[in-house]
């Protein structure tokens, strides 16, 4: 077959064909490169110009910096025993996602906690990623969560920061005056807010790495400044006080089911407070538990109110300062007229024609509207204001209250006769508590008006005295101590002859004075027909007054014709008064006053101390067997090393025949077996139970009865005790 030859066109075309293919190829990697360097820049312009910014981004949420709360300085009753303290704690982080059986964590955590599993349940369960805990941990949770989890690779899915966790070692214990710290680490309430830049140390800043999920980087956590920790406060609350307030106030809760309620009890020759209760009470430890009414404030002194008959007692100072009235004038008693407007004594009819000094004894609504308007609104208010009625007092807490009187620019409208003869009764005017607990310590003093406070002194976190606050007076000698000593006469007579007996205390002169006012309705602007607010003031003995007690009733629930001072309020005060007299070993006079001292100066207990403790840390463990043998002592040895490092009781303290000496070694013990407290005060078992690192949990007062956990048990550190003091028996 004959192969056909190409014509001119077609081999043209041939020669073409690879020129125009090598054209194409070089198109295509022009464009490639271009791209490549456009890429290039795009790349490069990203680095130098968002770059930066996209790391700042990228390090914002991987690197955290996180404060570290200071530990806390603690509270101190005036013994000097913390009643608020802080301990090591952790805030917990758990990567819950890594867990497939929620279950079992919630167990373990829930058997950790010693907290029901249903308490645990949701928070675990509604959390996809990592939770951080509530609330602090205490580092026996640490050791038994690391100890589960000590071979599995969950070990790594906790993490604890190292923090502090505030405990109230007496739980309800003058809480109301104690406070609280909330979830941010600041005071809420009481000497916990007011004092809150002394108590709070300054913070430290932690930084850690953190993943996409938010939980931190193991092995990431470093300190870049250390927290330093805050000062401590001793407060004026006497721990045996309080706890007779705290025990009469339980029962009236009980009894009367009052909506508020609260109880001062106030030296009146320095102003300081030895005991505050108020209700309703929370416990501190568990505040978020507490119903709003009793966070809201603490009624003893946020609270004002229209006064009644305890008001009597400065309206009588005054009218005597001025001579507007005699003690021995007769008015005739029952009712009187002013304005239109009729005002009764509380019996209705009265007594017929008594003296003013009856009036005081019968409280008598009537003659002290007489004496009130004898007086005359000048001479009233300038008392007032010298009594310290017309200011807050200035107490060292928060949210004090002040009075509501009548101000000057309303003095045409609103105080004519019948505002004037109605505030002689103490009604239409408010008061506060400390108002009236202070202006009745200067008619027991004397005349020496002084600001209530809380706080004694400041000191550092080794336990030296930063500042030594002292009794401050607010005003002295603005009224006859004649006068005042016919007050506090008249004060006796009511209570032994008068119809405020509820608070007669066989042998001490008990000078009180009862109230019994109506409450608005705020919605209508009448009274309530049920509800009263009744109160006691009073202070024992009128000889040598030793302490001024207030205590007052909101709402008790009790039937209208039983809803007195009398009582309700009156049977509360007189059994703190009675109480306080015998732990002041105050002896009565009178006819038994020889039996009833020598019972009550009786020591309740035969305590023999053969000698003050000499420090034996550092010794070594032949020094130790040494002095043991030579002094008899009971050394109860905690560890297997040869030196001691801690001990108990402290250098210097009194030594008893029958007190252990328990020594702490330098290898410590695996295990802690539980002391003895059996016999001990309330403030040995404080610092023992603080040497061992275990909680106490104390109640009652005296010396200790039981404890929860039997000597010689093994514990642990944290692990709390529950400790139940009871007051000695007498002897007949």
């Amino acid at each position: 077959m004959k192969r056909k030859t190409p014509t001119r066109s077609q081999s043209t075309q041939a020669k073409n064909r690879p020129s125009r293919h090598k054209k194409r190829v070089l198109l295509i990697q022009a464009v490639g490169i271009g791209t490549l360097c456009l890429v290039g820049w795009r790349i490069l312009d990203i680095q130098t110009t968002l770059g930066p910014s996209l790391l700042k981004a990228a390090a914002k949420i991987q690197d955290v910096h996180k404060t570290i709360l200071a530990p806390r300085g603690s509270i101190l009753d005036d013994t000097g025993h913390p009643v608020a303290y802080d301990v090591p704690a952790y805030v917990m982080d758990i990567k819950v996602s890594n867990f497939r059986n929620r279950e079992a964590l919630a167990q373990n955590l829930s058997a950790a906690m010693k907290l029901p599993v249903s308490s645990i349940a949701g928070l675990v369960d509604e959390n996809d990623k990592w939770i951080q805990w509530p609330r602090p941990v205490l580092a026996t949770v640490k050791e038994a969560l690391q100890k589960d989890y000590q071979n599995t690779p969950h070990i790594n899915d906790f993490t604890f920061t190292t923090t502090e966790e505030r405990v109230y070692p007496f739980g309800r214990f003058a809480a109301a005056t104690i406070g609280y710290v909330g979830p941010n680490g600041q005071g809420v309430m009481g000497v916990e807010s007011s004092y809150n830049k002394v108590l709070e140390g300054t913070p430290g800043i932690l930084t850690y790495k953190q993943d996409a999920s938010g939980f931190p980087l193991p092995g990431t956590m470093k300190t870049i400044q250390a927290a330093k920790p805050g000062d401590s406060v001793e407060l004026t609350i006497n721990p045996t006080i309080q706890g007779f307030v705290d025990e009469e106030m339980n029962k009236l809760d009980n009894q009367v089911h009052p909506a508020h309620a609260a109880l001062i009890v106030m030296d009146p020759y320095n102003g300081a407070i030895l005991a505050m209760s108020s209700r309703p009470n929370f416990n501190p430890n568990h505040y978020w538990t507490a119903p709003p009414a009793a966070l809201d404030q603490n009624w003893a002194v946020s609270a004002s109110f229209e006064p009644g008959s305890t008001f009597k007692l400065v309206v009588l100072s005054a009218a005597l300062a001025v001579h507007a009235i005699n003690l021995n004038q007769k008015y005739m008693s029952g009712q009187i007229t002013i304005d239109g407007r009729t005002i009764h004594d509380w019996n209705y009819w009265g007594w017929g024609r008594i003296t003013y000094r009856k009036a005081l004894e019968y409280s008598s609504n009537v003659g002290f509207a007489r004496i009130a308007m004898a007086t005359g609104w000048h001479n009233l208010m300038h008392y007032l204001r010298l009594f310290g009625m017309t200011k807050p007092t200035g107490i060292d807490l928060p949210d004090e209250a002040t009075s509501i009187l009548f101000p000057k620019s309303d003095e045409h409208a609103k105080q004519g006769e019948l505002e004037l003869a109605t505030t002689g009764f103490g009604q239409g005017i408010a008061v506060t508590p400390l108002q009236l607990v202070d202006s009745t310590s200067a008619i027991a003093n004397g005349g020496t008006l002084y600001r209530p406070y809380v706080v004694k002194a400041i000191l550092s976190p080794d336990g030296k005295v930063i500042q030594r606050i002292r009794p401050h007076i607010r005003r002295a000698h603005f009224i006859s101590p004649s006068i005042l000593k016919t007050i506090r006469q008249t004060m006796v007579l009511d209570v032994s002859q008068g119809i405020d007996n509820a608070a007669y205390i066989k042998g001490y002169d008990v000078a009180g004075k009862t109230g019994t006012a109506q409450v608005v309705n705020p919605k209508t602007g009448k009274f309530y027909s049920s509800r009263f607010l009744t109160s006691f003031i009073g202070f024992a003995p009128e000889w040598d007054p030793k302490v001024v007690v207030y205590c007052y009733v909101d709402w008790p629930k009790l039937p209208v014709n039983d809803t007195w001072g009398s009582t309700t309020a009156t049977p509360i005060a007189r059994a703190v008064l009675k109480d306080i007299m015998e732990y002041y070993h105050i002896a009565p006079h009178g006819s038994v006053a020889q039996k009833e001292e020598a019972a009550l100066m009786k020591p309740p207990t035969p305590t023999s101390y053969v000698e003050s403790l000499p420090s034996l840390v550092g010794d070594s463990l032949s020094t130790l067997d040494y002095w043991a043998k030579s002094t008899g002592a009971n050394v109860i040895q905690n560890g297997t090393g040869q030196t001691v490092v801690r001990q108990w009781p402290a250098p210097g303290d009194s030594l008893s025949t029958n007190m252990p000496v328990y020594v702490w070694m330098s290898q410590p013990a695996k295990t802690v077996k539980m002391p003895n407290l059996k016999g001990l005060t309330m403030g040995q078992v404080l610092s023992l139970l603080e040497a061992y690192q275990l909680t106490p949990a104390l109640h009652g007062s005296g010396f200790v009865a039981t404890q929860s956990v039997p000597a010689g048990s093994v514990v642990h550190s944290g692990e709390t005790v529950s400790v139940t003091l009871k007051p000695p028996l007498q002897e007949p």
